[in-house]
Parts: C-alpha cells; sequence; structure tokens
C-alpha cells in the first residue's frame, strides 16, 4: 500500500510528471544543464564524468570534497545502467525507499479496516505538507537530501519499533544490522547525520555499564543486554560500512573524512555581511555569525586579509570560539532566531526560487521568505511530543530510546556554527511522526500496569 501511496504522489501525471523545474522524461544529459551547478546538477556531471573516464578526475573532485559519494554513484549507475529515463528512475528508487519507513510508521496501527483508513488518510495529509510536496517529492527529487532523509528514518524506527516490544534476541540482533545499513547509507548521501553512530555508541556504552551494574540481579537484565546488542550491532555495522569510502579517501586524498567543509564553514562565519558578497539564501540562514557577535575582531580579521595575511582555519575557529564565549547570550539568541525562523518557512521557497529558460538552460535564483506557520507548528509539536515520550519510555526500561533526544541533539549542534537552510531541518521535523508509536506505547504500558494491580 505504502508503494502505491508514494507512486501516485510522485508519478501523478505518469511516467512524464513534472518535479520543480524538469519533466522526469527529460535525458541526463538535458537536465545536467537545467540544473547546473545546485547540488542536483553537481551530482549528476560528476557521475557523468566518472562513467566517462572510469575515476573521479581532479576537476570534479570538488563534488566529492563537498558532499558524501552516495548520490553521484546512484546517479552514475541510474544513467549507466537503467533501461528508463533517468528522471523516472530517480523518482522509482524514491518511491521504493520511502515506502519502508512508511510501511513501519503505520503497521502498528492497521489492526483493523477502520484503523486502516484513519491511517492512510492522516498519511495522505502529512505526504502533503511542505517537506513532502515542497522539497523532497518535487525540487529537491534529485538531490540527495529526501532519500538520505527516508534511510535515516527507517534506520530510527527499526530501533524505535523494537524497543516498544519484546522479541527473540535473533530479532534485536537482525534489526540492530538493518538499523546500521540505513544509517551508513544515509551518512552516504548526506554528512549531517555522521553524528548519528557516535550517539549509537554512546547509548550502548550507556546500556552495557547498567548490565555491568545489574549484574547480580536477573529481572530486566535480559531486556538491558538485547537492547545494548542491537545498538552496538548498529554502531559496529555504520563504521563497517563507512570503513572502504574511509580508506580509499586516505589513500587518495590523505583524510578520513568523507567531506572537508570545515575551512568553508569557518571563512563563512567572518564574512562581512554589508561588504562581501553573500548570497541572499546564506544570510537568511545566519551564515556570518562570528561577524555578527563580534564586530571588532569580524573588522581585524579583514584588515588582515587586506594586508595580505590570511587566516588559517585554526585561528578563525579560535576567534569563533572567543566570541561565542564572550557573547554567550547574544550567541543563543542568534542562533534561535535563524533556526525558529527556518523551521516555519516552506522549504522550498526559503531556499531558492528557480526560475529556468528549458531552450537555453540558465538558472537565476532569488531569496524568499514564505512562512508556513500551520505546518511549522504541527512538526513542531510532534517532535517536542516524541523527545517527552521517548525520556518517559526510557526512565520505564526502554534504555535504547535515549537516541531519539540525542539524535536530535546531535542534529542540532552543527547549526552551532553552520547557516541554517530550511532543508537541513527536515530529518528534525521527520522525527516528529514517531510520536504516535511512542505514546501507543505509553498507553500501552499503563494499561497492562492496570491489569497487573487489578
Amino acid at each position: 500500500m505504502q508503494l502505491a501511496i508514494v507512486f501516485v504522489c510522485l508519478f501523478f501525471t505518469g511516467l512524464n510528471t513534472t518535479h520543480g523545474y524538469v519533466t522526469l522524461g527529460l535525458s541526463a544529459d538535458r537536465m545536467s544543464k537545467i540544473f547546473g551547478f545546485a547540488d542536483d546538477g553537481s551530482y549528476l556531471q560528476a557521475a557523468q564524468n566518472l562513467i566517462a573516464n572510469g575515476r573521479s578526475t581532479p576537476e570534479w573532485a570538488w563534488v566529492l570534497n563537498l558532499w558524501p559519494p552516495g548520490m553521484v554513484w546512484l546517479d552514475g549507475l541510474v544513467v549507466r545502467l537503467s533501461p528508463w529515463p533517468f528522471g523516472v528512475t530517480i523518482a522509482l528508487v524514491t518511491t521504493l525507499v520511502w515506502s519502508i519507513p512508511l510501511a513501519l510508521l503505520t503497521r502498528p496501527f492497521m489492526n483493523s479496516a477502520k484503523n486502516a483508513g484513519i491511517v492512510v488518510a492522516a498519511e495522505l495529509l502529512i505526504l502533503a505538507t511542505s517537506p513532502f510536496q515542497s522539497w523532497m517529492f518535487d525540487e529537491g527529487l534529485f538531490y540527495a537530501d529526501g532519500l538520505a532523509a527516508a534511510l535515516f528514518l527507517t534506520g530510527l524506527l527499526l530501533i524505535v519499533n523494537r524497543a516498544r516490544s519484546e522479541a527473540p534476541f535473533p530479532i534485536w540482533l537482525r534489526d540492530g544490522i538493518f538499523a546500521g545499513v540505513s544509517f551508513a547509507a544515509s551518512i552516504y548521501l548526506r554528512a549531517s547525520y555522521q553524528l548519528i553512530p557516535w550517539v549509537l555508541a554512546v547509548v550502548a556504552a550507556l546500556l552495557w555499564i547498567l548490565v555491568l551494574v545489574r549484574r547480580k540481579r536477573s529481572t530486566g537484565r535480559s531486556g538491558l543486554i538485547s537492547q545494548a546488542v542491537m545498538l552496538s550491532v548498529a554502531f559496529i555495522g555504520i563504521l563497517m560500512l563507512m570503513q572502504p569510502y574511509a580508506s580509499y579517501n586516505l589513500e587518495t586524498k590523505g583524510r578520513l573524512a568523507f567531506v572537508t567543509t570545515e575551512d568553508l564553514v569557518y571563512q563563512h562565519t567572518w564574512e562581512n555581511p554589508r561588504t562581501d558578497k553573500i548570497p541572499q539564501w546564506m544570510l537568511d540562514g545566519g551564515s556570518t555569525i562570528g561577524c555578527d557577535l563580534d564586530p571588532t575582531t569580524c573588522a581585524t580579521v579583514h584588515r588582515e586579509e587586506a594586508g595580505g595575511k590570511v587566516p588559517s582555519s585554526a585561528e578563525l575557529r579560535t576567534d569563533l570560539i572567543r566570541a561565542i564565549v564572550e557573547h554567550p547570550f547574544k550567541f543563543a539568541g542568534n542562533r534561535i532566531s535563524f533556526v525558529t525562523r527556518q523551521w516555519f518557512v516552506d522549504e522550498r521557497d526559503s531556499y531558492s526560487h528557480v526560475q529556468t529558460n528549458f531552450n537555453t538552460g540558465p538558472i537565476t535564483y532569488s531569496a524568499s521568505s514564505n512562512l508556513n506557520p500551520p505546518q511549522g507548528i504541527l512538526y513542531l509539536g510532534l517532535f517536542v511530543l516524541s523527545l517527552i515520550s521517548a525520556v518517559l519510555l526510557a526512565a520505564r526500561g526502554r534504555w535504547s530510546l535515549l537516541i531519539v533526544p540525542l539524535i536530535a541533539a546531535a542534529l542540532l549542534a552543527p547549526f552551532a556554527i553552520v547557516h541554517v537552510e530550511a532543508r537541513y531541518l527536515i530529518p528534525l521535523k521527520l522525527m516528529g511522526l514517531i510520536a504516535p508509536l511512542l505514546v501507543m506505547t505509553i498507553l500501552f504500558d499503563r494499561r497492562t500496569r492496570h491489569r497487573s494491580v487489578d
């Protein structure tokens, strides 16, 4: 059923449905010219270069420095192997990938025909909201964000659903393996998920400590071991799947990291919004936090650059940390204001409105500030509810659910210095979709306790 629902969402006018500013039936060559050097165009052109040369050549190495390789590889496989048009194949892949987390979300509620009807209606309403229709299923269909978010949600749901109910030990092991695969795949698509394995490791370590503390008590100890094994296996699985590309980077580029954006981030934080030419979408996301917090240091940095002394990344980082420490309340207000605003805007219109001439292919970007308060309130309410519910369930013995608030913190952490785009907040909004599952578990536990007391 989920496969059919997503298929209709993506192919609502047939195989040549328009998404964003292209139709699915266009050739890959035509699309690459229309996309230009936006994320989707960079992925596709790097993939075409990879196919043509059989390797990543120096002139396109910048793509694999800015982004993980997942979307480049996927585009290359589609161009090389798919018998269908490039856009149609990407939409089919998206249909398949997104049907998995939607099935995991809805299955626990599909226990009667009436409930199934209610669930499908609610699902259609959710799929009509901006993260899906204005970005992941529309203009951002050829970006990595949508597929990465689906894989992230799949990994999270595998752990959440397993923590909700008892099962034989091999099932916990299986779900840990699948969760690790899902999270690793999301990291290969978007580097913003790279802190997730360390969250799993921290919670797994906590669970193993609890197992040791309770070694003389048999009650509840087996459940702790199962949860600890699931998270440990997921963590180890992620590291094993990331190792081949990390080793390749170490051998060819002298680094383990998938991306090298750190230097750019610190340079952007010390750009002067009054004098430097900065894209509006970066200003809207608060990229110039260093200069916003400490104009004096900002002027010093620019004066040194004008004199030929270019500060290193380490120096810019030290200056930024000092500015944050010296202006903590101003820093908090700055970050909260940008995150809040981006949370309540439309994912597509907040980033860019793209106007394309289909004959010549040029793209122009203009910033938009269209707010979407109803959607923002809906997702904020669900997000907060999911955090509270996860903490309550963890306190009742489902300790593995601590990953929910910790993953939320890990996804928010980079925004302390990185500019905020509305589409970067989509994973946090999607975390709110697990709230009904967690609330249902709390209610079930309460009924079970009442019956045991009676």
